[in-house]
């Protein structure tokens, strides 16, 4: 659902993935999160599609600002063909025709999506992603922050804060409040939530780094700029493999758990093709090979059986499972499609004021 007036970015540098020598040359354009997402992307999904396929593809990036996928609707210069998207931008972008409605029924067995959420008239999941409460077990392991009320307690644990410049971080606010996760769409909804959000945001607020690319929130917490910060799983998993850090999640915090999708931009060129590749990412080895490298869980059940113990020890502990806060739902696309745009200029107001 929407995701409207977003702030714009510089574009990445475009990745060309060739074509094999001497094969007939289709090209298919597609946007990702960048950094250790594309990364993935490149090796699990687009390297072996366009190997297998002879096709070209076209890497571009973006931080989810979805003033860039309705101007390129809205002029008719369509430069994107497949979206990696979160689900408040692809339900607002669905409803408002800015992507294509596909009958995935049609091209794949959608049943063992089911229990991630299931695929939707404009998408299907890629990944299941948790956005929790991360420190650095090195600086704070002797006393490490418990709840989200600790990330607002600045006396007791000094330094700055982390957190997502996207208007969905007044669920994390109300959780800091004392919300219950599994409550936090009942008080949020109802009159005065989301004033009680941004209230308590303002004794935050002179402490708040905001971070508007996954990449950028390992590394402010990594460089010592903030002490904790609101960050997804995978990151943190990446970022303890590849560049040997002791960062953790608190998961007893309380924690967001969501889907990134892959959509198609309504008006592609390349909607058959597009179908393709979506059909092929997310089929269950392409998933389960993602998901060794970004430590997201597969939405496709299928995927499970072919990742080991190892991957499912980087996953919130099944025992935490009542203090996830799911993302998605009719009800809550349905607060995010009414609110989105006004809660994103509030929260850029409130932030500049």
């Amino acid at each position: 659902m929407p995701i409207r007036h977003g702030r714009r970015s510089l574009l990445a540098a475009p990745v060309l993935l060739a074509t094999p020598a001497g094969a007939q040359q289709r090209s298919l354009t597609i946007v990702n999160n960048g950094g250790a997402v594309a990364e993935a992307s490149r090796r699990a999904w687009y390297e072996p599609f366009a190997r297998e396929r002879g096709v070209r593809i076209v890497e571009d990036s973006w931080s989810q600002e979805f003033a860039r996928l309705r101007t390129q609707v809205e002029t008719r210069q369509i430069r994107w063909d497949v979206v990696e998207i979160t689900f408040n931008n692809m339900a607002v972008g669905c409803d408002e025709g800015l992507l294509e409605r596909v009958d995935w029924s049609r091209h794949f067995d959608i049943q063992p999506f089911a229990a991630a959420g299931g695929v939707t008239d404009c998408a299907v999941p890629i990944m299941s992603v948790v956005g929790g409460l991360a420190y650095d077990a090195d600086k704070l392991g002797s006393d490490p922050p418990r709840s989200w009320a600790d990330f607002w307690n600045v006396r007791r644990w000094p330094g700055r804060r982390g957190l997502l410049f996207r208007p969905s971080m007044v669920e994390i606010a109300l959780m800091a409040d004392g919300v219950p996760p599994r409550e936090v769409l009942d008080v949020m909804s109802a009159p005065g939530g989301v004033d009680r959000a941004f209230r308590k945001l303002d004794e935050l607020k002179p402490h708040i780094h905001w971070w508007r690319a996954g990449a950028e929130s390992v590394q402010i917490l990594a460089s010592g700029e903030v002490s904790m910060v609101y960050a997804w799983n995978g990151r943190i998993a990446v970022a303890n493999q590849q560049d040997r850090r002791n960062l953790r999640i608190a998961f007893e915090a309380g924690f967001v758990l969501g889907n990134q999708y892959l959509a198609i931009m309504r008006g592609s060129r390349n909607r058959d093709l597009a179908i393709e590749f979506i059909t092929h990412a997310a089929s269950a080895a392409p998933l389960a090979a993602f998901a060794r490298q970004m430590q997201y869980g597969p939405p496709n059940a299928a995927a499970l059986p072919l990742l080991d113990d190892r991957f499912r020890a980087m996953l919130p502990p099944e025992n935490l499972m009542h203090l996830a806060y799911l993302q998605q739902g009719e009800r809550y696309q349905r607060f995010w499609l009414d609110n989105l745009d006004g809660l994103t200029q509030r929260l850029a107001r409130w932030a500049a004021g």
